[in-house]
């Protein structure tokens, strides 16, 4: 059986990921849309949390720093799946 890929492109999730991936920048580009905004949320509110505690805080933001490094590794293993199951593992980029 061979597995869907996606049209999306590896090399820019893998670099939204890296730069952007507290935002969940990485997720709404692979369709993730609901996944990607609830880390947009727990980015934003572990920066409240840090305001008013900052144990606390640092337990948020470690909690979601997990989830990016969780999704850092499986993009660069070619394991990230987009909103329709397929797999993201190829560069798609065209030459203009």
């Amino acid at each position: 059986m061979e597995e869907k890929k996606s049209k999306k492109s590896w090399l820019t999730t893998l670099i939204l990921c890296w730069f952007l991936g507290f935002l969940g920048i990485h997720r709404i580009y692979a369709g993730r849309i609901g996944s990607g905004l609830l880390m947009l949320y727990a980015t934003i509110a572990a920066c409240f949390a840090t305001y008013a505690n900052i144990l606390f805080g640092m337990c948020a933001f470690l909690a979601v720093g997990s989830v990016v490094v969780y999704d850092f590794l499986i993009i660069c293993t070619k394991n990230f799946k987009d909103c329709y199951g397929a797999y993201i593992a190829e560069d798609n980029i065209t030459n203009f």
